[in-house]
């Protein structure tokens, strides 16, 4: 059960919570979910293949109750929550601990929400109406490349030696060429969000655009499904640019200035990616404990034999130190509009993935030969979780803390 009696939350955020948390136990099937995720996917699935494994039913219910657009403005259809970090926060973590699989449909569209909220009216009115009329499709942004990931991060800044995908300027066109890799939900949305080099010979800082490509362009496609151990029902994709042409009309930062607004995205995808892992690890560190308890070893409990009781502590107390973290970084970032600082993504990526591992290795010795059995959840959270905690090494984020 999550705690919501929190300093940060207001009565607003509870009552949030609340209605994430009635919406999951009414409307969400956990197993079937699941199921859905583990049904096998071709590497050369194609769109319209992938789009059969969104719960067209479920999003369409998501949406009557709110939650679906939760982060897309009022005056476009949307809940308003665009803005309210905290907010973000506990609906992503309730998500995550009641829904699971469905805190990942969730919060992969809010992240991206947020972002369409700065920019001009008449492409999120555009964005906005094709999302909410359209339940089988998502909403996903793509930065790294097939040769080019921590790079971004670093950021490595030797003049014109990467990225790889292009745009360049034709008129009053944009022709894009090139890839782009691990991009989650690529495959079932109608627009994506790209990053991409637009000065060949500067370096990654000052030499970056931003663009919306609707997916309906020709010359856009899926290169291929990147098939993982642990996939979702929106799987990751690595997308292709062969002379794709959009209106200038879709650039959405100043030419060669998407740098900052990149980390700034970075920035607030802690709050959505990082609260629904958080949700979802505390729901696996209650089913663990009361395995402890009712498991009997030598004649008791195996909660009350020191190495299991002392390891089941420790995991209690690195979720709420986790979670202290979490909503510490969603306040500092009220009020900051599009430019988030992105130091606070930075601590929360690294201190998550040191926990999420740390939750792994205890439930391995918890639940000792039943770990890595399919009745229990436990095997279904480890394997997606290895498989979506990206974003860049804990090397290279500490790297990057120590250079600040």
């Amino acid at each position: 059960m999550i705690d919501l009696n929190l300093p940060y939350l207001t009565d607003e955020h509870k009552s949030l919570a609340m209605l994430v948390k009635e919406f999951c136990e009414r409307e969400v099937d956990l197993k079937k979910l699941n199921e859905i995720a583990d049904q096998p996917i071709s590497p050369n699935a194609t769109p319209e293949e992938l789009r059969k494994r969104i719960p067209v039913d479920l999003m369409s219910k998501a949406q009557d109750a709110g939650l679906r657009q939760l982060c897309i403005p009022k005056e476009f259809g949307g809940s308003g929550y665009e803005n309210d970090h905290i907010a973000q926060g506990i609906a992503a973590e309730v998500a995550g601990y009641y829904g699971g699989q469905f805190g990942r449909l969730m919060t992969i569209n809010w992240k991206q929400q947020v972002g369409i909220a700065y920019l001009q009216k008449d492409l999120q009115e555009e964005i906005y109406s094709d999302f909410l009329r359209d339940k089988s499709t998502m909403l996903a942004a793509s930065i790294t490349e097939p040769n080019h990931g921590s790079d971004y991060l670093v950021p490595y800044e030797e003049p014109g030696l990467m990225p790889d995908c292009v745009a360049v300027k034709d008129g009053d066109e944009w022709v894009i060429n090139g890839d782009k890799m691990f991009c989650t939900a690529g495959g079932v949305s109608n627009y994506v969000h790209v990053t991409i080099k637009t000065d060949l010979k500067a370096p990654v800082t000052k030499g970056m655009t931003q663009f919306i490509v609707p997916t309906r362009t020709k010359g856009w496609s899926i290169s291929r499904v990147n098939v993982m151990m642990g996939n979702e029902i929106a799987p990751n994709v690595q997308m292709r640019f062969e002379n794709v042409r959009i209106p200038d009309r879709y650039r959405v930062s100043p030419v060669n200035g998407a740098f900052e607004i990149m980390r700034s995205r970075l920035a607030g995808k802690s709050l959505h990616m990082f609260g629904q892992f958080l949700g979802w690890s505390e729901r696996v560190f209650d089913d663990m404990k009361e395995y402890a308890k009712a498991r009997i070893q030598g004649g008791r409990p195996i909660i009350q034999h020191p190495n299991v009781g002392a390891m089941i502590a420790e995991a209690d107390c690195l979720l709420k130190s986790l979670r202290l973290l979490l909503y510490q970084n969603a306040w500092e970032c009220m009020g900051k509009g599009l430019f988030i600082p992105p130091e606070g993504w930075y601590y929360v990526n690294w201190y998550a993935k040191k926990v999420v591992m740390r939750i792994i290795e205890i439930g391995l010795e918890v639940y000792g030969g039943m770990a890595p059995q399919k009745e229990l959840p436990f095997e279904h959270y480890v394997r997606v979780l290895l498989s979506v905690m990206h974003g860049g090494s804990t090397g290279v984020l500490s790297l990057i803390k120590a250079s600040r």
